[in-house]
């Protein structure tokens, strides 16, 4: 019952309800869940994107702070699910902090494909009465576990452990912890590198070779990062601040993707999946300063893992056409940028 009163009606806002969300959806078994743009921002008709079964989804979030009538939840169904055409996927996924009868479910569903789904306000307390939701709901709702949900809590952990052994599943877990770091990057591990990075080029704070203020290694940026030209002309701007954590949860899911698919892969496979890494990591500008050099070491190691040779500093060394292939790339087209890093390979 409480559960249902902290969804319904919702007072947490719309950040907090995809979060809680996109949890949801990862305990129900979808992966790669993606959140597009909880902060604020255009998300192309999708606020999270996930995948099950080979297929991918695109979800949307409607918690009206007061109750729905259906008609207006029905508007709100139609208008999301033009996500899918628009942004290829295969379904489409509904939570709504509603609820929806059995006919009325039917009846949204009618509206789209064979995939999509629908959590109204029961199945989604359903989920987090679950054992398996008991930390979304504390962490989100604020409401602890009781002794006998403490119980059902670890002796739910202890079973789901035994099934994974029984379908290798941790077998699998300890291989993936062997890859290779670069093919296992995070945002801790980013930070790490980067302070690691700057580490090396701690200069005493008295010196007079300091201009400017001390970098902070391994520290999000929390100003807007512009990059402008030797005449002054802008370039680029990353991406606001507040976006950062998100659009850099999103570059990692898609480059373990991306790099898995290029192991053994044709060179031209390699070739873009690392243009492709490159140039998202560098339109992200996550820190104040380094960003172009940790985005380059991180290239020539992946690119060493990947085919064996490294990538020289000569794909920099021409500013104006380096920045016009990060130019060309964030117009869609990677093959200037393939084509520096090609001839950039040592």
């Amino acid at each position: 019952m409480l559960t249902e009163l902290a969804l319904n009606p919702w007072r947490l806002g719309q950040v907090v309800a995809e979060r809680l969300c996109a949890g949801i959806l990862r305990i129900s078994g979808y992966t790669d869940i993606e959140p597009q743009a909880p902060l604020g921002g255009p998300d192309g008709k999708k606020d999270v994107v996930v995948r099950r079964d080979g297929r991918r989804y695109v979800a949307a979030v409607y918690f009206p702070t007061t109750a729905s009538t259906f008609a207006a939840t029905k508007r709100k169904y139609k208008d999301d699910l033009r996500g899918v055409e628009a942004n290829s996927a295969d379904g489409f996924i509904f939570l709504v902090n509603q609820h929806l009868s059995v006919g009325e479910r039917a009846d949204l569903l009618a509206l789209g494909g064979p995939y999509d789904e629908i959590f109204n306000v029961e199945r989604m307390r359903a989920a987090l009465d679950d054992p398996r939701g008991y930390g979304l709901r504390l962490e989100f709702l604020r409401i602890p576990m009781s002794p006998e949900e403490q119980v059902a809590f670890f002796n739910t952990d202890q079973q789901d452990r035994i099934q994974r052994l029984l379908r290798n599943e941790l077998q699998d877990e300890e291989i993936a912890a062997r890859l290779p770091t670069v093919a296992r990057l995070d945002s801790s591990l980013l930070r790490l590198l980067h302070a690691a990075m700057f580490e090396k080029l701690l200069i005493p704070e008295e010196s007079s070779l300091l201009i400017g203020p001390r970098v902070r290694g391994g520290r999000v940026r929390a100003m807007q990062t512009y990059v402008v030209d030797s005449d002054g002309e802008f370039l680029h701007a990353g991406v606001p601040p507040e976006q950062i954590e998100d659009a850099m949860a999103s570059l990692f899911v898609r480059w373990r993707h991306a790099y898995a698919e290029a192991v053994g892969a044709d060179r031209e496979v390699v070739l873009r999946a690392l243009a492709g890494f490159h140039h998202e990591f560098v339109s992200i500008m996550p820190f104040s300063d380094g960003n172009g050099r940790l985005a380059r070491i991180i290239l020539d190691q992946a690119a060493f893992e990947l085919c064996r040779r490294g990538v020289a500093t000569d794909l920099t060394a021409d500013r104006p056409a380096y920045f016009k292939a990060l130019r060309a790339a964030d117009a869609g087209d990677l093959n200037p940028l393939v084509e520096r890093l090609r001839a950039a390979l040592t």
